[in-house]
């Protein structure tokens, strides 16, 4: 993947969650800094969904020390998170 800015990233993000995860949450309550776990958007199966799309698109694992609610809470920290892992591998 070219590098993204966040912006775009956090958008691409927010589409997929609309888009492809069938939460059941209209798509208008989900926002880039909308409680995703409080609001029942993640959940185990969905979240290993939103991990293998991370892994695929943006060519990130995310290790399970980061398998936090504090890194899932919101599409705003799980983009800071990718973009943490992604600039951790680029500086290998």
């Amino acid at each position: 993947m070219t590098d993204l800015d966040r912006a775009t990233l956090l958008d691409r993000l927010l589409r997929y969650v609309r888009e492809e995860l069938e939460t059941g949450v209209p798509s208008d309550l989900i926002t880039p800094d909308s409680q995703l776990l409080e609001l029942g958007v993640l959940d185990s199966v969905r979240t290993a969904r939103l991990l293998a799309h991370i892994r695929t698109a943006y060519g990130v694992r995310v290790p399970p020390v980061y398998m936090t609610g504090e890194h899932f809470r919101t599409l705003e920290t799980i983009t800071d998170l990718i973009l943490l892992l992604r600039s951790q591998t680029a500086s290998r």
